[in-house]
């Protein structure tokens, strides 16, 4: 198929771009200003990834940059109506209702998302990107992901912050450690990705293990695989540390025949070695 991905020099973007090239479709990997340049070009598929994003203290000092995500979304989805046959967007975990995402072992469920308060302005904005969506003209899958991880990733995010503190012979986390993450590597992630492209009818999923992680476990485990000990867990309360919760039911991803399956642990080593 002939698709264009937005935002193609970003995490998932560029990942998004290499898979989708490897199973042989015509990929256009867009990485200008989607405000001014997309083209008048006929695609099958738009997967629009271009947004302001960053880790929690870019979202947290951000607010009103993170908010242009509304507009850079109504433009590429205003483009889409005439240009492509269907849109797959990666919203967000983020847009779940603050209430659910202060319960421990809570499973958030599809059905469950929006029209309630969240955690921050970016879940907000996928609240609104998602209600434009079910106005279009054209279909559009929503994945609705989780914490999603692999090579590529700048330090902004927990994960590679983690590893390289750990280079350094580190091993801390940011707030009090207890905060729970459903950590999905990225080549999970892309088989997801890539099924809603060859879907006809719409469909909006979580990407998600169904696992909850605390950070205190996630630097364990990552200073465990790079230096084969396991060693206490420096908590730093001064640091921001998020949503207090955030674990992805699966069910509906289950039931299409798809499971991120690769433990944290596995994801990690796969991290080290690229």
């Amino acid at each position: 198929m002939k698709v264009i991905i937005t935002g193609a020099d970003g995490f998932l973007g560029s990942h998004t771009v290499k898979h989708l090239q490897q199973k042989g479709h015509e990929v256009t990997a867009f990485t200008q200003d989607v405000k001014q340049n997309l083209p008048a070009e006929k695609f099958d598929c738009l997967y629009h990834f271009a947004a302001y994003v960053g880790g929690r203290k870019g979202i947290d000092s951000n607010k009103w940059r993170i908010l242009e995500n509304i507009e850079i979304d109504r433009i590429a989805f205003k483009w889409a109506e005439q240009w492509c046959r269907k849109i797959i967007y990666p919203s967000s975990c983020a847009g779940y209702p603050l209430s659910l995402q202060k319960v421990p072992g809570n499973h958030m469920h599809e059905e469950q998302f929006g029209y309630a308060q969240t955690f921050d302005v970016y879940g907000l904005t996928k609240i609104v990107a998602e209600n434009i969506l079910q106005k279009l003209d054209i279909p559009a899958h929503i994945m609705r992901l989780f914490s999603v991880y692999g090579p590529g990733q700048t330090i902004d995010y927990p994960l590679p912050s983690i590893i390289d503190r750990a280079k350094q012979g580190e091993c801390s986390v940011w707030g009090s450690g207890k905060q729970t993450r459903d950590w999905v590597y990225i080549d999970d992630a892309l088989e997801v990705f890539e099924h809603l492209l060859y879907r006809d009818d719409t469909l909006t999923v979580n990407v998600a293990t169904g696992k909850a992680t605390t950070f205190i476990q996630l630097a364990e485990t990552v200073f465990n695989v790079m230096h084969g000990k396991t060693v206490p867990v420096q908590t730093q309360a001064d640091q921001p540390e998020g949503a207090s919760h955030r674990l992805g039911s699966t069910q509906r991803l289950e039931s299409i025949g798809l499971s991120c399956s690769t433990s944290i642990e596995a994801g990690i080593r796969k991290m080290l070695n690229c």
